[in-house]
């Protein structure tokens, strides 16, 4: 149950930022990975960070499992849950590169410098449907990759052959899948294609008109995209910054008083990835307290 949007300022800064939520509550803490770390996927050999990587990370049994983070050539890639809709092999594939879901984005971020490099290298990918080092289940996941140029796809897993579809409208949930999405978007703003997003979400922001609320990834999905589309674009990297947080602080779904439920998604924390300037900012939910972390 997460939220992600990516958002390109007037000085060309461009933003990959999202909400973790999430039931676990062991806490996701920001994390740096120097160039040459060998990381070790579930099959296969041990691989090494070509550059340094900086993202939100779990700790466990001692692997790191991201859950989005940022290289030091500009490199972004965040994951969200994608249920009932995932196609994963059953078993590793000869002659092909076999990651679990929870190994594809050190592998992304690790040995990539463009979304270009990672859509040329998905056909060498075969997800499979392993438990991970520390995990007792298999995850449903999409990606949302981003670099410094502005391009932006999303990974959805499908069908067994991955593929990358354009983000056109810069924003993504959780299941369904990012094309009803998109579907929904439009029908809510009545408006007949996505090159007439930006002019129906300015009309609808500038009238005031409601947006929807709650924890459903389609509400999310619209009350996000609607923001990100009618709202002027930020002129500086600062103002895209702010504006990032402020969309996400909107979606933030608080945590229950008391015994939390045990599979009750909640936000632990908002994070915004300048791209541009190599930069991570972290927000825990718990704390509220921003931290910065600049890669070098």
């Amino acid at each position: 149950m997460c939220t992600s949007l990516t958002l390109t300022a007037n000085d060309q800064t461009v933003l990959l930022a999202r909400t973790m939520d999430f039931p676990n509550v062991d806490p996701w803490v920001p994390r740096s990975f120097a160039a040459q770390t060998t990381w070790q996927p579930v099959y296969g050999d041990a691989q090494v960070t070509q550059t340094r990587i900086v993202g939100a990370s779990r700790h466990l049994n001692g692997h790191d499992l991201l859950g989005d983070g940022l290289n030091a050539d500009g490199l972004a890639c965040a994951e969200l849950y994608l249920p009932h809709a995932v196609h994963y092999y059953h078993t590793p594939q000869a002659g092909r590169l076999n990651l679990t879901p929870q190994d594809f984005i050190m592998w992304v971020l690790s040995g990539h410098k463009t979304v270009a490099e990672v859509v040329a290298d998905l056909p060498n990918v075969a997800l499979v449907a392993s438990v991970w080092f520390a995990e007792n289940k298999v995850y449903p996941f999409h990606w949302l990759i981003a670099d410094q140029t502005g391009a932006s796809v999303v990974i959805e897993p499908t069908t067994l052959t991955l593929r990358a579809s354009p983000n056109s409208v810069g924003v993504l949930t959780n299941t369904p899948v990012l094309a009803n999405h998109e579907k929904r978007l439009l029908a809510f703003l009545n408006a007949p294609e996505l090159a007439n997003l930006g002019p129906a979400a300015t009309e609808w922001v500038q009238q005031g008109r409601e947006l929807p609320t709650g924890p459903v990834p389609t509400n999310r999905f619209i009350r996000t995209a609607i923001n990100r589309w009618g709202h002027p674009t930020p002129i500086t990297a600062e103002a895209a910054i702010s504006a990032a947080f402020d969309y996400l602080n909107q979606v933030v779904i608080p945590k229950q008083p008391g015994r939390q439920p045990r599979n009750h998604n909640f936000t632990h924390y908002r994070c915004v990835i300048d791209l541009t300037h190599l930069t991570y900012f972290h927000i825990p939910t718990a704390t509220n307290k921003l931290s910065k972390t600049v890669i070098s």
